[in-house]
């Protein structure tokens, strides 16, 4: 992959949202030949600043005259037009590369975070650690402000930061190719973006780039697609059984974080819940100190960490009843994830828009952990017919109807989850709207019987 010459190429820019506006603003920025600005939409916005986007389906005619090819993540290189523009020996990069290009000559050190669920969680985790040891630390990628726009910011000021965090998805890295990280993890994979990729090894295979220039592995021990990823010259790192450096340890006391066996940190103290969240942690820990960063520094910061907002975020406790509030647990996988990681019988909210996704893996999850289910939205039918035979699963209109049944149900020692698998459009205006209705009853009921 050659360095680019911003003031010699001419650049074709694929996509108009908020990655393709962030990738025409860095490339005004230092004053590039944009020659065309393409969008695989039928109606995209009709223009960014003064220059049209052509919409529909991608022609090789509008990439031509262009040396470099700068892809949004949600255009898939294998468009056609794409295969043949490399196959011209043009170089095809997303906004990844382009920022990787630009920070080879700081000083920074580097993070890359992927994997099915979880990368948010880390990410944002990690980046909070950094700037608790009083670290200048950039958080972006898939997440936040689009790394470009962060590039400007940071030129701008002059200030540039000691450490970088980057989450990172499948689709980013398949146009990411010098981008140097001095740690780096594939934190599980689960099916996902099947429509993108002919199967799961495809996909896996992807998210496994993040290790192409990389000092430290950090690897995922109870996941075989992950630990596949392992490259015999590099050094690793592993997270999670019982036989990995960064684990869980079950001792009289308590559950603790442990490293090389030693319990660290018990979880009694994190504002995190959940087993797959310890999980998390234990990344992280594992990213930082492979950074340099001290084991022992990081360990309080991290019971001040109260999780993402609509990811498994423990919004109430009453009578010993917790209520968990994961209107961004949107997928199958990630539901399985949160609700098998809490130690706690559960009672489990799910449906709504399945944006067609297979509802069959929920089946054992559910007759592992759940007392009872309420099913809500436009597929609680689909839901209903893979439950088919588990006991205490039932249908409600409304969503504060569900909460009202699973409230009835909860008794000391148990969970009640919203985790839905589901998107909101169906019944809310977004997944927001979806976490304030969850929120505001679950208060009225424990106030109206504290």
């Amino acid at each position: 992959m050659r360095k680019i010459d911003f003031s010699q190429e001419t650049f074709v820019i694929i996509g108009a949202g908020e990655t393709g506006r962030s990738i025409y603003r860095y490339l005004s920025h230092r004053k590039s030949n944009i020659i065309n600005v393409l969008d695989t939409r039928d109606t995209p916005p009709e223009f960014i600043d003064n220059v049209a986007v052509v919409g529909g389906k991608l022609d090789y005619k509008n990439l031509e005259a262009a040396t470099v090819v700068v892809v949004s993540p949600g255009v898939s290189i294998y468009e056609p037009a794409i295969q043949e523009a490399l196959a011209n020996n043009k170089q095809v990069v997303g906004d990844i590369e382009l920022f990787a290009q630009e920070i080879s000559a700081w000083d920074s050190k580097v993070i890359g975070i992927t994997g099915s669920n979880g990368k948010t969680t880390v990410t944002s985790l990690t980046g909070f650690l950094a700037s608790e040891l009083g670290v200048n630390t950039l958080v972006a990628g898939n997440i936040g402000t689009p790394v470009l726009d962060a590039l400007i910011s940071i030129e701008a000021s002059n200030t540039y930061p000691e450490l970088i965090v980057l989450e990172l998805s499948s689709f980013q890295l398949e146009t990411t190719h010098s981008l140097m990280l001095d740690s780096a993890t594939v934190l599980n994979i689960s099916e996902d973006h099947l429509d993108r990729y002919r199967d799961l090894l495809e996909y896996a295979y992807a998210k496994a780039n993040i290790f192409n220039n990389c000092k430290v592995q950090i690897l995922n021990l109870d996941d075989p697609l992950v630990m596949s990823m392992s490259r015999s010259h590099l050094p690793q790192t592993f997270f999670g059984s019982e036989n990995a450096e960064y684990s869980l340890i079950q001792n009289t006391e308590g559950l603790f974080l442990a490293v090389n066996n030693i319990p660290v940190l018990n979880t009694e103290k994190l504002q995190l819940v959940g087993r797959h969240n310890y999980q998390n942690s234990l990344a992280s820990l594992a990213l930082l100190v492979a950074c340099g960063y001290q084991l022992a520094d990081l360990l309080e910061p991290l019971t001040k960490f109260a999780g993402l907002e609509h990811r498994m975020q423990k919004i109430a406790e009453a009578k010993n009843v917790i209520y968990i509030e994961d209107s961004k647990g949107t997928n199958v996988g990630a539901v399985i994830a949160g609700v098998s990681g809490i130690d706690r019988p559960v009672h489990l909210i799910l449906g709504g828009d399945g944006k067609g996704q297979d509802f069959t893996p929920l089946r054992t999850m559910v007759k592992n952990k759940c007392k009872s289910v309420a099913l809500i939205g436009q597929d609680a039918n689909k839901i209903a017919e893979v439950l088919d035979g588990v006991p205490s699963v039932a249908k409600y209109s409304t969503l504060e109807d569900a909460i009202a049944a699973c409230h009835k149900n909860a008794v000391a020692g148990d969970a009640v989850i919203l985790s839905p698998a589901c998107a909101s459009w169906d019944m809310f205006t977004n997944y927001k709207h979806r976490a304030q209705v969850f929120s505001d009853t679950v208060n009225a009921l424990i106030q109206k019987n504290p």
